[in-house]
């Protein structure tokens, strides 16, 4: 078993290799320079090619065309970590670890590195983004080199899976249903949102999640951190699972449960939400734009004051991607996307609110939902 997990891994990184040659070319790159850190929406790009990525600090993997790609940290910890755990096997490190003062000895080696490649064209990742104004400035400065954002390459690349991508991106799925299940069990009157998050942290920490968001909440809005306030006799209880496991894919699975007998009000907004989520799950399928499945997603809500609280859903993989499931959206689902959709509802005057997540593979012909799960609200 772990051999063949781990020739699937291999064949994975060649594919992105392969992909990451082939975007090179197109956009005439001599080298790139791929940035991350460690958290939500920045860890990908890096552990996508790196396969580490440290717990706050920044990480740089460089890839010079025809030469082997280097990973640089600033610290030994995070050096060690990335020689047992990552894919790169020239991995550096410049400086001691400060988070808070100058990184100025890591950035002078990274353009030492890249200058003596004598490059025309250097992209780099997250050079609009998500570097800080320090980095851009000693990059566009210090690289002798046309120096440009390489974001949307990176983009482009991470947008479509490959079926090796998609077996590993189920068992992550897996681990965060799991969690999400123990939910059922957890969830009662009186109890805080603390209390019950960390029962499913328990499972899913156990189950090999290296970083977790876990919401549980009755109000409107869920993406809140969990409170010491204890749920209601009478509540419509939102619950989510978020996680990267350690093969680094980053997953949701959330859904409703309803505490005693809450207003009738409140229970259309749920009702809303599971239609919503149903239709979704009919209609996907490459070749329909985001922008209608964020029309399946409102016309549930005719005849309801609702309020979004977020954009309805967005691509996953190695951490988020494109698309964004956004109104009046233009860009097409195509076969071998990821995405996750997930309406979220709150009542005109923002006191209840509802929202479900599910995971799809998008096939030519439709949807393959990862979840084993009815959307059905879940009676307590």
């Amino acid at each position: 078993m772990h051999t063949a997990i781990q020739t699937k891994k291999a064949k994975i990184m060649e594919q992105r290799w392969k992909k990451l040659d082939q975007g090179m070319e197109v956009n005439q790159f001599d080298a790139i320079i791929i940035y991350g850190k460690g958290m939500l929406t920045e860890y990908g790009n890096l552990f996508y090619y790196g396969g580490y990525y440290p717990i706050v600090r920044h990480g740089f993997v460089i890839y010079v065309k025809g030469q082997k790609p280097i990973a640089y940290y600033n610290t030994r910890a995070d050096y060690y970590l990335a020689m047992q755990m990552g894919t790169i096997e020239d991995v550096r490190y410049v400086g001691m670890g400060d988070v808070v003062h100058s990184e100025n000895g890591l950035y002078v080696e990274i353009a030492r590195e890249i200058n003596d490649a004598n490059p025309s064209r250097v992209g780099i990742v997250g050079l609009k983004s998500y570097l800080k104004f320090e980095q851009y400035e000693y990059f566009t400065k210090h690289i002798k080199a046309d120096v440009v954002d390489a974001t949307g390459m990176m983009e482009d690349i991470k947008l479509i899976k490959s079926e090796e991508e998609i077996d590993l991106i189920r068992q992550s799925f897996a681990l965060a249903e799991k969690s999400y299940e123990t939910f059922k069990d957890a969830i009662r009157s009186g109890r805080t949102s603390s209390e019950i998050a960390g029962e499913i942290e328990r499972v899913a920490r156990g189950g090999g999640a290296i970083d977790t968001l876990i919401f549980v909440e009755e109000g409107p809005y869920f993406l809140r951190k969990a409170t010491q306030t204890p749920l209601s006799n009478n509540a419509l209880v939102t619950a989510f699972v978020e996680l990267i496991d350690e093969n680094g894919y980053w997953v949701e699975k959330g859904g409703l449960f309803v505490l005693g007998e809450p207003p009738k009000e409140t229970m259309n907004l749920a009702n809303a939400c599971v239609a919503a989520m149903k239709e979704v799950k009919q209609i996907i399928k490459a070749g329909i734009t985001v922008g209608e499945v964020a029309d399946a997603i409102h016309k549930h809500t005719d005849g309801l004051d609702v309020k979004m609280g977020i954009w309805h859903g967005h691509g996953v993989g190695v951490d988020h991607d494109n698309p964004i499931i956004r109104d009046n959206g233009e860009d097409k689902l195509e076969e071998g996307m990821v995405i996750s959709v997930h309406p979220n509802f709150s009542d005109a005057n923002e006191t209840v609110g509802a929202s479900i997540a599910d995971v799809f593979v998008v096939r030519k012909d439709g949807a393959e939902s990862l979840s084993k799960l009815s959307y059905d609200i879940t009676y307590l």
